[in-house]
């Protein structure tokens, strides 16, 4: 039961919370050290086993809404809420959630990771399920070529042993292949939405882009809204309320199904309605914060070309009086902001706040765009106080921001980092 590295990991863990901290990692990296065969030993003792989920863009909301629609069926699932996806941010999960003796009361694990690291958790915990998401351009100076990041994917979904779920409409993520006696499972947007879900090449060619349907998908997405999103699940048309706004929200909810449906194959329905309905954003991810003038902030990750692209047409659901993009250029964010020229901007209609250690670059993309800059403030604490005076009272308002600006703004509105892993 690896009761000593447990007992070592979980003392970490109590002196790191009376210091009054909530690093995420440190205790992982501790017993990593310590016991290099304790991660596959805990995992040893779930009944359902593990699955992973990787891709650039999307892991922490799907990650969210299987370990959400998993446990309406009545599963105990293990799980990396705080988005630290490292090895070591994993075992620091299972020690968090173990008992002093090194019992884990658990049915299935469900683990985001990241692509880059997801190669050195299947070296220790081969996954009975991967989902694999898509593959996109996405900080370059951190991971490389895309090819690159598709090698490291094709090793994750080689180490599954029961099945692996992907993206039927990425031409990257459909050439993975996997290993006998695994089911292949797809995942799919309907042709009629193509203009909405382009993959990193089709951003340069949208107005050509051609669908692509790589196989038969488990589950469809068919359409949404502000409010609901429509699927063919096994052929068969449903529509659920859902409050995940935008089309990536919608897409990743037909992959966190097919990864379900692989899991429990009749699972109660109306149980799984209710988890759709309830299931909130991640943060950062579409979550909503409140104002200090009485209106709401939508907080909006983006990271890379097509995220930012997807993310942006949220503003074709909802209107927002007041938009923000808080550009960062620390190491998590990728020091390399060029990839702001290959988002089209032009949709946005109104002036726009500018901030963050890159808002002028960013002001300065706008204005190629025809997009009117309100103001730039680089410093985000002054840049917070700004937005708070110009966005309206009881109106909603939506900032996009790169990962550490989200993180210094969701702390000053919130006061906390809570839930926030510091390797994500």
């Amino acid at each position: 039961m690896n009761i000593p590295s447990t007992i070592i990991g979980k003392s970490v863990f109590t002196a790191l919370r009376l210091s009054g901290r909530t690093g995420s990692a440190l205790p992982g990296l501790v017993v990593e050290k310590l016991d290099g065969s304790y991660l596959s030993g805990m995992l040893a003792q779930l009944p359902r086993g593990v699955i992973v989920v990787s891709g650039t863009n999307g892991k922490t909301t799907t990650t969210k809404l299987i370990t959400k629609l998993l446990e309406s069926q009545g599963l105990r699932v293990l799980t990396n809420p705080t988005g630290s996806n490292f090895v070591r941010g994993i075992i620091s999960a299972v020690v968090d959630k173990a008992s002093w003796s090194g019992k884990l009361a658990y049915d299935i694990a469900v683990f985001e990771q990241d692509e880059a690291h997801a190669v050195h958790f299947v070296q220790q915990v081969r996954p009975n399920g991967v989902l694999v998401l898509n593959v996109m351009r996405d900080q370059m100076d951190r991971f490389g070529e895309i090819d690159t990041t598709l090698k490291l994917l094709q090793k994750l979904a080689s180490s599954a042993t029961d099945f692996v779920v992907l993206n039927a409409n990425d031409e990257r993520v459909d050439i993975i292949t996997i290993a006998d006696g695994v089911k292949k499972v797809w995942f799919a947007h309907s042709e009629e939405l193509q203009a909405e879900f382009l993959t990193d090449d089709q951003l340069y060619h949208a107005e050509s882009a051609q669908y692509a349907l790589a196989g038969t998908p488990a589950v469809e997405l068919t359409g949404y809204d502000e409010a609901s999103v429509s699927l063919r699940i096994a052929g068969t048309p449903h529509r659920y309320p859902y409050q995940l706004q935008g089309g990536h929200n919608a897409l990743n909810l037909a992959a966190a199904l097919s990864v379900l449906y692989q899991v429990v194959s009749a699972p109660d329905t109306g149980k799984l309605a209710e988890a759709i309905l309830t299931v909130e954003p991640a943060f950062g991810r579409g979550e909503v914060i409140d104002l200090p003038g009485g209106g709401k902030l939508t907080l909006q990750l983006v990271k890379n070309p097509g995220g930012f692209t997807q993310a942006l047409r949220m503003l074709e659901l909802k209107e927002y009086a007041t938009v923000g993009i808080a550009i960062n250029d620390d190491y998590p964010d990728g020091r390399d902001v060029s990839w702001l020229w290959d988002v089209d901007f032009s949709a946005i209609d109104g002036e726009v706040l500018c901030g963050g250690a890159r808002g002028f670059d960013m002001a300065n993309r706008l204005k190629y765009d025809m997009v009117q800059v309100d103001s730039v403030e680089p410093d985000l604490g002054l840049y917070v106080q700004n937005f708070n005076k110009t966005a309206f009272p009881e109106s909603p308002a939506i900032l996009f921001c790169t990962y550490t600006a989200m993180l210094k703004i969701r702390s000053m509105y919130l006061g906390t980092h809570s839930g926030l892993g510091e390797d994500a």
